[in-house]
């Protein structure tokens, strides 16, 4: 694996990243951006899953009308994030944060996957007018909203240990 981070971190899009005055600053720009409209439209559905906000509003009109902004949150975050990684990876490759980090987002990615393979199937029915909320979609939504809070806090933790 060492070998492989190594040819990464070798690379010509790798080096060009580290050489380059503004490629750096750019990408993680974006990097954060995508992250802030990811986690950010997560955590509006996740709150509303809980009951703490849009109350009045049917919850799948709430995930769906966020769901465009989730993708390209994801998207830029994943494209950004990729790069930024290939740049610093010989460097980074070992650090506890990264990994907690990686760690967490697989985490985050099952959960999603779980609740859209289970709980998520009758979200139709949830909202002010239909049945509340389960107690399922509330755990995996509490749980969402702890793992992008980690995977948020490692990620900054990455450049400075």
């Amino acid at each position: 694996m060492l070998q492989v981070i190594q040819r990464l971190y070798e690379s010509p899009i790798a080096t060009a990243i580290r050489e380059s005055e503004n490629l750096f600053p750019i990408l993680q720009t974006f990097h954060i951006v995508g992250t802030i409209a990811l986690a950010g439209a997560i955590a509006i559905v996740d709150l509303r899953l809980l009951n703490v906000l849009l109350r009045r509003e049917a919850t799948v009109r709430v995930a769906e009308s966020l769901l465009p902004i989730t993708w390209i949150g994801f998207a830029l975050m994943v494209v950004s994030g990729g790069l930024l990684f290939v740049a610093q990876s010989a460097r980074i490759y070992e650090n506890v944060f990264l990994r907690m980090k990686a760690l967490l987002l697989v985490l985050a990615l099952l959960n999603v996957a779980l609740f859209h393979a289970t709980t998520f199937r009758q979200i139709r029915s949830w909202g002010p007018d239909g049945v509340e909320t389960p107690v399922s979609a509330r755990v995996f939504a509490a749980l969402s909203l702890v793992l992008w809070a980690g995977i948020i806090v490692t990620g900054r933790f990455i450049a400075y240990f």
